[in-house]
């Protein structure tokens, strides 16, 4: 380094050279090395540094930046600025069209929010029981049986099952018996008064502590290896403590007493944190199974009660087949003896592993489950409807393109590339999507707020919200990519020299096949459309059969009360029938009769024998307790014989026509004096019939009219069937108040719970309804869109033949002719689309009917009207850019010919 060169502060130099203006920079510091070196000869260095120092800042300005460099980084188009700049072009350019930036947003948001909605049901009914470490050991023992040629489930096993795969098979680490209870009440006693009672208590499971070793719980008082190991101790969830007893903490609660039945004293055991999981482990109550001195004798085998399970911590790797045959084996062994006389029973066992367990519908538990099938069938539906809202941007963002032609052109002659223009392209599409995830996110509350029925129960509290965010982020980039590359790569097509001439270079004509994609894209959306109209209206139309229907027996009006199965076995039916007189003196009230309800999904059957010409015929009848009152109650007509007496025992039946025939009888007189056998039962015992009547429905129209036998038996009717009298269903309340009234005089202890039986049927499609709401709202959202994308073509179809519309006017047509030019086109794509769609419709609601022993014929006017309703749509849609363009004036369309 030269001596005699002046050297001011370092900072000062690295300051001024890192906040300069790069354009003076050499002149700046130049001058100012001139100046200390002045400085340095008059003043001395110590004044030289300091004026130095004072002068490169007086050269930095408040908003001053740090230097760039002169060129953009690689690659140029992803530099900070180039993405600055693209986000300010999209700006601009969606607010200069806000139209369509608006149907934009709208549809994809459509789209987006079902995905969502779809993703969270579908993720949720997939997630249950899989955080247990012990998922991929854990089996339920289930039964199969053969009903008159048709298998049941049941997810049952024989009480003294557990024991014995104890003793007596190899690989299975713990039996675990798993009973259901039922507990009319439970008393919290308290220090100072009366105790606190809590009815109808759900949740309770009799169980032992093998329990918390196949389900891990964490213990917040109490512990496993002293929980559940003797008679009468419970243990408690921390949400069924607080019920109980709210402000104590689960330390307090330990060996406090717990009240069933009013005579059954539990002392609690331990107290457990709720599973922070989604599981079908539901139990809230865990009392020990050893507190029911339950006697596994031998008929037990034999009997299979859904309430009593059995669960089953296998080793790893053993093989299920041989699993189940060694169940079986076990279960013929020891139920042969009681099953000897059963000459054509049959019953086996499974396994089912508990990866399945929350998708066993086929078991017709009470507890939720989930079909597989229609998960699936969701995410195809949430598939579809993404893509009709991806189809409708693209559809839409291909109008706008001739108005962007001429500021393309521009860009292209100054040098743009293909990949920032596609770049540049991309952005808007990120920025219209952000802009309809916020739209989605208001559309998924409305729909979880007005379909909470849809909904599963629990979802909010059980949501990962790292997956969550994780699937919106994925959501986005796919979303982005699919509706903005084709757009993007269709702008770059355009020709600099043609654009700037005022020519696109796009035009409808079939020979150049420019817009082949587009009208395929059209017909697809309305395609999908074509589906779910012809959907919707079949299922409407086969729920409005199923619920109004004649179903053999009159229903209206017809209000329905259970007792208490405690207020039966306590009370005599004396109590019973003096209640059922005061109601019939009810004004309001025109009849009465204690019975089973005729349509439920709840039964009972057995199976008899009848000896006759023919032979042995064997068959399982569907038993319905009743009282002399019953038949003519529901006006049931009786094709042969008489009614039923009264009687304190079974004595007598009334059969059904199918239970006539499926005996083998020719005609309904022949039954009559006829004796069945009751396999089984009450010692085998031998019933006469005394009576036929017509066929009714028991169950839903899904399934075939079964073998009914009526049947009197004091001891076992519960239920109340009370028929108001007809006139106006507004005066109905004052008599339900009264019968209320009455009823408490009789049974104070049990509430008046009624139900009409339209809410019966209800119950029955149930999961009908909830099709039926889905398609419904799914048709609308796939028309919406779809005329969102057609509305897309018309506009661009306007724009591109605005010249040609103005010189047709200019020689004559009218307005009429021109808006029949412009809509034709796409009415011709909505007729394919029909034409399309309507065979595959037809097929998939012809396998859908085909659930149903009982329905509707499939109706030719549907496809009719769906088509109808799809062209009368497509013509709304683009009849207002068609008017639009057709009532232009012609001069100022052919101004710069």
């Amino acid at each position: 380094m030269d001596m005699n060169q002046p050297n001011p502060p370092r900072w000062a130099q690295t300051l001024l050279r890192g906040w300069g203006d790069p354009n003076t920079e050499e002149e700046v510091q130049g001058d100012l090395l001139e100046l200390y070196a002045y400085w340095l000869q008059t003043v001395g260095k110590r004044k030289a540094d300091t004026r130095y120092c004072l002068s490169v800042l007086k050269l930095l300005r408040p908003l001053a930046r740090r230097k760039r460099s002169n060129e953009y980084s690689a690659p140029y188009f992803l530099h900070p600025m180039m993405i600055w700049n693209y986000l300010k072009i999209a700006r601009r350019q969606l607010w200069r069209n806000r139209l369509f930036t608006a149907l934009n947003v709208v549809g994809l948001s459509i789209g987006v929010s079902a995905c969502w909605i779809i993703y969270r049901i579908v993720a949720f009914d997939f997630s249950f029981d899989t955080q247990n470490p012990n998922r991929d050991r854990i089996v339920r023992v289930v039964s199969g049986y053969e009903v008159d040629g048709k298998e049941v489930r049941n997810p049952g096993s024989p009480l003294p099952m557990a024991d014995a795969v104890r003793e007596q098979i190899e690989g299975v680490e713990r039996a675990i018996p798993v009973r259901k209870q039922w507990m009319e009440s439970v008393q919290i006693p308290q220090a100072v008064g009366k105790p606190v009672r809590f009815k109808d208590v759900e949740d309770i499971v009799a169980t032992d502590t093998n329990y918390f070793r196949m389900v891990p719980y964490q213990w917040l008082s109490g512990d496993l290896a002293h929980a559940l190991v003797r008679p009468k101790q419970v243990v408690l969830t921390q949400s069924r403590a607080s019920r109980y007893f709210p402000g104590l903490s689960p330390r307090q609660l330990l060996n406090r007493t717990l009240v069933y039945e009013d005579t059954l004293q539990m002392q609690i055991a331990g107290i457990v944190a709720d599973l922070p999981y989604a599981s079908d482990f539901r139990a809230q109550e865990f009392v020990s199974v050893s507190t029911f001195k339950e006697v596994a004798s031998p008929e037990e085998w034999s009997n299979t009660n859904s309430g009593t399970q059995l669960y089953l911590m296998v080793q790893a790797g053993v093989n299920y087949k041989q699993l189940e045959g060694q169940l079986n084996d076990l279960s013929r062994k020891n139920s042969e003896a009681a099953t000897k006389k059963w000459s054509h029973f049959k019953r086996w066992h499974l396994v089912q592993p508990l990866a399945d367990l929350h998708f066993g519908v086929e078991y017709h538990e009470r507890e939720r489950r989930a079909n597989k099938n229609v998960l699936y069938g969701l995410i195809g539906l949430a598939g579809f409807i993404l893509a009709l809202a991806v189809i409708n941007y693209v559809n839409l963002a291909s109008a706008q393109i001739p108005q962007r032609a001429r500021e393309i052109g521009i860009r292209k002659t100054l040098g743009s590339r293909r990949r920032p223009l596609i770049m540049q392209f991309l952005g808007e599409t990120a920025v219209i999507t952000l802009l309809a995830f916020v739209l989605a996110y208001g559309l998924s509350g409305l729909f979880f707020t007005n379909f909470s029925d849809l909904v599963p129960e629990g979802m909010d509290q059980h949501t990962n919200w790292v997956v969550v965010i994780l699937f919106l982020v994925v959501l986005l980039a796919v979303v982005t990519m699919l509706a903005g590359l084709y757009p993007g790569w269709l702008i770059t097509r355009f020709k600099p020299v043609v654009v700037l001439r005022g020519q696109t270079g796009y035009t409808l004509t079939e020979g150049q096949n420019r817009l082949t994609l587009r009208k395929s894209l059209i017909v697809f959306q309305f395609f999908v459309a074509q589906l779910f109209i012809v959907g919707a209206l079949i299922v409407n139309q086969q729920l409005t059969y199923s619920l109004q229907a004649d179903m053999g027996f009159v229903r209206d009006a017809i209000l329905m009360a259970q007792l208490p199965w405690k207020s039966i076995e306590n009370q005599r039916i004396d109590k019973r029938l003096a209640l059922k007189q005061e109601l019939q003196r009810i004004p309001g009230v025109a009849a009465v009769s204690l019975g089973d309800q005729l349509a439920s999904n709840s039964y009972s059957s057995n199976v008899h024998q009848y000896v006759g010409k023919k032979g042995t015929v064997e068959l399982t009848l569907f038993r319905k307790h009743a009282d002399t009152d019953y038949i003519p109650f529901y006006k049931i007509p009786l094709l042969a014989g008489r009614n039923l007496q009264p009687s304190d025992t079974i004595r007598e039946y009334v059969l059904n026509e199918t239970a006539v025939r499926a005996l083998g009888f020719d005609h309904p007189q022949q039954a009559i004096g006829a004796f069945l056998k009751e396999n089984g039962g009450d010692a085998n015992r031998t019933v006469p019939i005394v009576g036929v009547v017509r066929d009714f429905h028991t169950r839903s129209f899904k399934e075939e009219i079964q073998p009914v036998a009526l049947m009197t038996d004091r001891d076992n009717l519960s239920t109340f069937n009370i028929k108001l009298t007809s006139g106006r269903p507004t005066d109905w309340q004052t008599t339900i108040d009264e019968i209320r009234r009455v009823w408490k005089q009789f049974y104070a202890e049990a509430p008046f719970d009624y139900q009409f039986y339209d809410q019966t049927l209800e119950e029955f499609y149930k999961q009908e309804l909830q099709l039926s709401r889905v398609v419904n709202l799914a048709t609308a959202v796939a028309i919406l869109i779809s005329c969102l994308g057609l509305f897309g073509l018309a506009t661009l179809t306007a724009h591109q033949r605005t010249k040609e519309i103005g010189v047709r006017k200019v020689l004559g047509a009218s307005v009429a002719s021109v808006v029949a030019l412009l809509s034709k086109d796409f009415v011709k794509l909505v007729i394919v689309a029909i034409g399309i769609a309507s065979p595959l419709a037809w097929y998939v609601m012809n396998r859908w009917l085909e659930e149903f022993a009982y329905k509707i014929a499939m109706p030719w006017w549907v496809f009719v009207l769906a088509g109808v309703l799809a062209t009368g749509i497509a013509l709304l849609t683009v009849s207002y850019q068609s008017v639009k363009a057709a009532l232009l004036n012609p001069v100022k369309s052919l101004r710069s010919e």
